[in-house]
Order: C-alpha cells, then structure tokens, then sequence
C-alpha cells in the first residue's frame, strides 16, 4: 500500500480520536517508546498510538484504517527483530487488555487477553497445579505475541508450539471485523492468523492449553564435546516411545584458547582471530511429585555425554522463570538498548551437524557481545501442525540460533554475518523463525519460505481479511 503522508495521517488520526476519545495518544514521549523493537536497528515513529481496551475499540481502530488507508501495527512486547511491529501509521498497543479471564481445571486451558505476559498465566496456573504445556525462555512476552509467531520452547519436542496449544482466538481481522475462531469454527482463519504475524487480524483474546504438572523439576545439564555424540542423545531423548523427559534444550558455548591466523600478512592487531572449543550442553528434565525422587543413575542410562555437570532440584515455577536472572542482569548492563538482532534457524535433522559446525569455525568467542549466546533445541516434527509455521520435513529437526549483541558501531558488520547464516541455512534446508532478523525482499522469497500451498493461502486470506493492506504492510511481500 501507498503510506499518506505525515500530514495526512496525522488528520486522520485526528478524526480516529473523535472516535474514541481518551485511546488515541499524540504525545511525542508516548510515540517514541514505540519508535524501535527488540532488535534496536530499525526506528519508526508513528503517528499515534492506540491503547484499546478490548476487541470493540480495536474494531473501530481497523474499521477506520481501512476506509482510509493508514497503516496499521499490533503490538505488545515488541520482541520482534526487523520492525515487524512498527509503523508510520497508528501503532496499537495491547497491553492495558493483560487480565487472565478464566481457567477451567477440567478441560485443561485458560482464556487469556492479548496482553498477558506469559509469566502472569504461569504465576495463575501455578495455583491450580497446572502450567503451559509449552513456555518460551523470556517469559516477558504476551500470549497473543507469540502465538502469532509460533512460540518455541524446551518442551516443544512434546508439546509443539504455543500456536499449536491455542484451542480458540477472539480477533478483529483488517476489515475491522470480530471474528471468533477455533479448528471447528472459522478454521481458515483460525489458521491464518497462528502464525500469521498480525498479517490477517489482531488477537484480543486466545484460549490457550493448560496442563498439569507435578511440582517439582530435576534438571540435569550435560556436557558434550562433539555435536555429533549430543545429537546422538538427543535423538534417545526425542524417542516417541520414551517419556522419560519433559524438557530439552541445549546451546553452543565457546571456551576460548587463544588466536589464529587469517589471510596473508601479518600487521600489528590485524590479521588474527580469536578461536575457541566449542561444548555443547544439553539440559533435561524430569517431573516428579516429593517423597517420588528419580533415580538419576536409570534416568540418565541411555545417554553418554561428555560430562554430568551439574544436577538440581527445582519447584515447577522456579524452572519456568529459571532465565529471568539473566534478562534483570541484561537489562542493567544495558544490554537489552543495543542493538541485537537474532537469527534463528530450524534445521534438517541430517545436514544439521555440517551447517552448525561451519559457522561455529567462523565465530570467535565473544563475538556475540555480553549476553550473547548459541541456541541449540532438539524437536519433533509430528508436534506441529500450524500451516504458516514453516519448518523442515523428516522426523526430527534441529533449531539453531545466533543471538547477539553488539555495539552500534559494530551492526553493519553483524547483519552482514548475519545473512550469510541465514541464506547458508537456508540452502542446507533450513526453515527461519520469523521474530528475528528477516530480510526477505520479494514474493519469491516468501513463497519458498512458506511452500506453495502455505502461501497462497496466506495470499488469499490477506485478500479477503485485510483487503485493504493496512495490517504491518511492509514486512512480507506480497505478489
């Protein structure tokens, strides 16, 4: 679509707020709190900001927009990476509609406004004995953000997505329509916006699966020093027909032993490059109630890493908020105002190894900034059926992730590490998770992304839901 002009969309906002009076913020202060996302590389001040209360103002927001072309972007935590959630236009802020509405016990979910924050649900499900079936490390992102990515965590491998775990979604479509849909109600829809990046309409309510759990976890972290033997034993662990562990992750951490040499020549500070040997520790765990223990020695009798380095017991509520010291931490060094987009991968099961060990040859420790780490999460493919969350074929897959920070005078260069991992990612058959640093720039692109079939899905629900092209124009590419 074609964006007005500032003045224009400033007039139009103007008549939005005789619409809604009190929703629409024109403060210089408000706006720029909005001005950039997680990735702290692209900046977009909008026109205003509507902070909606429910489903009904967002309506009349879209209704708005649509009869009149302005650009519109849904947001809650911003966690996206590439300006997914940014704007000229009116900037829509769901986290004043943060209230847990319901949890029923016997059927297992909790209805959630878009603007709960994955820690509150947790913090409420706790009290019941129960807890997502899938949680993400940062808990300080909402429901309705991740469920319109995807939502990967350690439980992924049995538990698929957060998108996967939405039984219904109450969301207003670009028209400026509410519309409620589930897998029997609206299923296309419904289809269409898990996943779908605010492209197709705006949640405002998700009932989402609640499970219960045993109140305690033992974690066990495992060392490795050879990918190879850690994906091994992440197959063991991956094992349908092993219910021994509920959770599964690990990362690539680099020890560093000094320098070696690049290119030809030698000058003072030039010419050498930090290297390190990589380990590779994969954390696991087991449910329990007290009194029921596990025998660590059965647990852990399939496996053979490198080293067990270390074994504790923690509450459920403690496992799932076991990252948040390191996010504080982030935050006061101030970490989290650089710059840090990330690049996330899912990777064929076969062809996983090679990839990963070539672009771990390449990066020397400390390379990624404070804070800055290597993912790496084992899962199954036969846990996910979200349409518009793309992924490699086989069995198995293995998620792989760059997540850096680097001062700003450093970000040309990252970003252009960057694409290069992820267009090698991509030719070794990888699928990108699409929160992070995306860049591409032609329908093309994203048809290959999705498939075929995906994409002129998504194509067609654009069409008839947002017929207008007002909902986070810009990002994908459309024909």
């Amino acid at each position: 679509m074609t964006v007005a002009s500032p003045v224009d969309l400033a007039a139009a906002a103007e008549r939005l707020a005789e619409l809604l009076p009190g929703r629409i913020l024109f403060d210089r202060a408000v706006r720029e709190q909005f001005q950039t996302d997680f990735g702290r590389w692209r900046y977009r001040v909008p026109t205003a900001v509507a902070r909606c209360h429910g489903a009904s103002e967002i309506a009349t927001v879209l209704k708005f927009c649509s009869e009149n072309g302005i650009p519109v972007a849904p947001r809650s935590m911003g966690h996206t990476q590439s300006g997914q959630s940014l704007t000229p236009g009116i900037l829509i802020d769901t986290l004043a509609m943060n209230r847990v509405l319901a949890i029923d016990e016997s059927e297992g979910w909790a209805d959630c406004e878009a603007g709960v924050v994955w820690r509150d649900l947790v913090l409420v499900a706790a009290q019941k004995g129960m807890i997502p079936p899938v949680l993400t490390n940062n808990l300080s992102v909402t429901v309705s953000g991740t469920t319109s990515v995807a939502g990967l965590g350690v439980a992924s491998f049995r538990h698929g997505s957060q998108a996967d775990n939405a039984l219904e979604i109450e969301c207003v479509t670009g028209d400026g329509e509410i519309h409620l849909c589930s897998r029997e109600r609206e299923p296309e829809l419904f289809d269409m916006v898990r996943c779908g990046l605010g492209q197709i309409a705006i949640m405002t309510r998700i009932r989402t699966r609640l499970r219960r759990c045993p109140p305690m976890v033992r974690m066990y972290t495992l060392v490795y020093d050879d990918l190879g033997k850690w994906m091994e034993d992440a197959s063991k662990v991956l094992d349908p027909a092993d219910s021994t562990f509920a959770t599964a992750g690990g990362i690539c951490t680099p020890a560093p032993i000094g320098f070696r040499k690049i290119g030809d020549g030698l000058e003072l500070g030039k010419g050498m490059i930090g290297q390190g040997l990589w380990l590779f520790p994969l954390f696991l765990t087991v449910e329990f109630a007290p009194g029921e223990e596990p025998d660590d020695a059965r647990v852990l009798s399939r496996l053979s890493p490198w080293r067990v380095a270390h074994v504790q017991d923690l509450s459920a509520v403690e496992f799932a908020r076991r990252m948040e010291p390191m996010f504080e931490a982030w935050k006061l060094s101030g970490y989290w105002e650089q710059p840090h987009p990330w690049m996330e991968t899912t990777l064929p099961w076969d062809s996983a190894k090679e990839y990963i060990e070539t672009i771990l040859a390449n990066l020397p420790p400390g390379a990624l900034g404070p804070g800055g780490h290597v993912l790496l999460w084992p899962a199954r493919t036969d846990t996910s059926h979200v349409p518009l969350f793309a992924h490699p074929g086989g069995e198995r897959v293995l998620g792989w992730g760059i997540l850096g920070s680097v001062p700003r005078v450093k970000l040309d260069e990252m970003l252009s590490q960057l694409d290069m991992a992820s267009e090698l990612s991509i030719a070794y058959g990888g699928k990108r998770y699409l929160s992070g640093y995306i860049t591409f720039d032609t329908p093309e692109r994203w048809r290959a992304h999705f498939g075929d079939d995906a994409w002129s899905r998504l194509c067609a629900a654009k069409k008839r839901w947002d017929p207008a092209g007002i909902l986070a124009p810009g990002f994908i590419q459309y024909e």
